[in-house]
């Protein structure tokens, strides 16, 4: 337990200090995939997000990204704004024996226009810290609906 307190400790700090700001923007919503459950998006600009989740994988899982989004890498439809992010933070599952890694997320991200609805898709490793080490996976889509004004 030491170990996992001093790991999620560290990975707070490694947070960039735009973290810090106040939010400007929050949605919650579904992801189905691994795990499946629920999500939440905090922004804090136009481009860095945390994303917090809980779900289920076997046993509960809880994660929380720090996520840095590119709206300039592919091209925009005509409704609303796609682009792509990436992303880390910590993951703990409660498993018999509690499990702590730090999970990598790619993704895209379609944020709709006239409709306070973003819908993604995602996927990466989660390096294991605890049990062992070991890599598993994570990913799924999913979809979330902002609340209050969506920044333009």
């Amino acid at each position: 337990m030491k170990r996992i307190l001093i790991a999620l400790t560290l990975a707070a700090a490694a947070f960039p200090a735009s973290a810090q700001s106040p939010i400007k923007e929050a949605g919650a919503g579904i992801i189905a995939g691994d795990p499946i459950g629920g999500t939440a998006k905090l922004w804090f600009d136009r481009n860095y997000a945390l994303d917090l989740g809980v779900g289920f994988s076997g046993s509960t899982v809880l994660w929380g990204d720090f996520l840095y989004h590119a709206w300039n890498l592919l091209p925009q439809p005509e409704e609303g704004r796609l682009g792509v992010y990436f992303g880390a933070g910590p993951r703990l599952e409660t498993a018999s024996d509690t499990e702590f890694g730090v999970r990598t997320i790619a993704g895209v991200s379609w944020r709709l226009t006239r409709q306070p609805i973003e819908v993604f898709a995602e996927a990466g490793p989660v390096f294991r810290l605890t049990q062992g080490g070991g890599v598993d996976a994570d990913g799924g889509v999913g979809v979330r609906l902002y609340l209050g004004p969506t920044p333009r």
